[in-house]
């Protein structure tokens, strides 16, 4: 009779998932916190710049991989594909063609679920962002 331990126990399916897209360097995911505020923060300057400048803010914004809020709070949308900021277009996809159209088409059904979704995943991804595969993250040092 040898005396050696069991195998250990094969790995719950049921734990969460370690994050899965690589962060780049110099950056941290933005928290939920931050997340959260910078949507509201959005429906405040959507209201503040009564639409139209916030639609010319955010044409400009979309080029540096961010969004008038996002600018604000200091934070980029990073292309998981790439590892850097989000281009133009991709910006606009994820936030116009995802967001703006499937929000419309489900009467804002989508936003819910997309919003629900940020608390399922280790890489804080809103389903629109899962789609555009897409992270937030804080800005490198705070800049």
């Amino acid at each position: 009779m040898t005396n050696t331990a069991p195998p250990p126990p094969p790995a719950s399916s049921a734990a969460v998932a370690p994050a899965t897209v690589a962060v780049p360097e110099g950056t941290v995911l933005s928290s939920l916190g931050k997340r959260f505020g910078g949507a509201l923060l959005t429906s405040v300057l959507i209201m503040v710049t009564l639409g139209i400048g916030y639609l010319i803010w955010a044409a400009i914004a979309y080029g540096k991989g961010q969004t008038p809020a996002k600018q604000i709070l200091k934070m980029y949308v990073i292309d998981t594909e790439t590892g850097l900021p989000a281009t133009w277009g991709k910006m606009f996809i994820r936030n116009v063609v995802i967001d703006g159209l499937l929000n419309s088409f489900t009467f804002g059904v989508f936003w819910l679920v997309s919003s629900i979704w940020i608390f399922t995943n280790p890489e804080r991804q809103r389903l629109t962002d899962k789609i555009a595969k897409t992270i937030v993250v804080d800005a490198p040092n705070g800049l």
